[in-house]
């Protein structure tokens, strides 16, 4: 029998068995790389030989990692990285790159941060196309498996495999039109109005809901939407109020007078999130360092 040594280790090797670490499954590893199980089950038992260690053993009804795969994976990232970088070319210029660049973000950040980006990547990355899209529930799944390069959310992900920085912070305020309403003076108040409220999944609760709910309290809502665009002109007129991030003053809700909130809440967290995969890319970088210097004028 033919022996099998380290350098027999290729970089699909290595993905592969990322792959299946980051899924803890064979089934939804193998759909991942659009290989069959077999061929993923080919590759593992092919590692294991070199490596000399199982690496995955049956957990119920899926598979987890031995404390040797453990011990691997941020080297094989590592790897991953390095093999990545050796095929770019040397020099990183910005002018030169082309294809395409993902975003994933509420529409509440896209004039306070990625319209100066688009001018920016226009001016400098002529051949760079940026494509944005909507930072939904499972836009870090979407990360993981490279249908994204960034996310910008306030939600923190799970998983190792993830890096993070925090963009800024904004606290939440109470709009409301000042032609048809007032600023609610206190918690009793503000909970007897009619609200509006933006949820960006099917669960019908957000944050400041989950709030109320502990402390025995609730309120009317008696509109929601799923995204900041289209709720200005449906609480023009009316008697909502909303609390919402008070960044947005100066843009989509410039008509409507503002208050403290009525609630202690504590401030939104913004992220940037990237796959470690992408923690070296130099045209990635750039665009970290370029939205982070944006949002420290927010």
């Amino acid at each position: 029998m033919k022996k099998i040594n380290y350098l027999e280790i290729d970089g699909r090797l290595l993905r592969l068995f990322l792959i299946v670490f980051e899924e803890q499954s064979v089934t939804r590893a193998a759909a991942r790389l659009d290989l069959t199980q077999s061929a993923v089950s080919h590759g593992l038992e092919k590692l294991r030989k070199i490596i000399k260690d199982p690496l995955f053993v049956r957990s119920g009804r899926g598979i987890t990692a031995t404390y040797v795969a453990e011990q691997m994976v941020e080297d094989v990232r590592g790897l991953l990285r390095n093999m990545r970088s050796l095929s770019e070319p040397r020099g990183f210029k910005l002018e030169a790159v082309a294809g395409k660049f993902v975003i994933a973000a509420s529409d509440i950040l896209w004039p306070l941060l990625l319209s100066d980006l688009f001018i920016a990547i226009t001016a400098q990355s002529p051949n760079l196309d940026l494509r944005i899209v909507n930072a939904g529930p499972d836009a870090t799944n979407s990360l993981r498996e490279g249908h994204f390069d960034l996310v910008l959310t306030p939600i923190l992900p799970q998983g190792s495999e993830f890096k993070q920085q925090k963009l800024f912070e904004d606290e939440y305020v109470c709009f409301f039109d000042p032609k048809c309403t007032n600023a609610p003076k206190t918690l009793d108040d503000y909970l007897s109005r009619h609200h509006a409220r933006i949820v960006f999944s099917t669960i019908e609760t957000n944050l400041i809901d989950q709030l109320l709910s502990t402390m025995g309290k609730n309120r009317r809502v008696a509109l929601q939407v799923p995204s900041f665009a289209g709720l200005p002109g449906l609480m023009k007129g009316t008697e909502l109020i909303a609390l919402l991030p008070s960044s947005i003053r100066e843009s989509i809700m410039i008509d409507f007078d503002v208050a403290p909130s009525p609630v202690m809440i504590d401030d939104l967290k913004v992220y940037q999130i990237w796959h470690s995969r992408d923690d070296d890319s130099p045209l990635h970088e750039w665009i970290r360092i370029f939205l982070k210097k944006l949002a420290l004028k927010i």
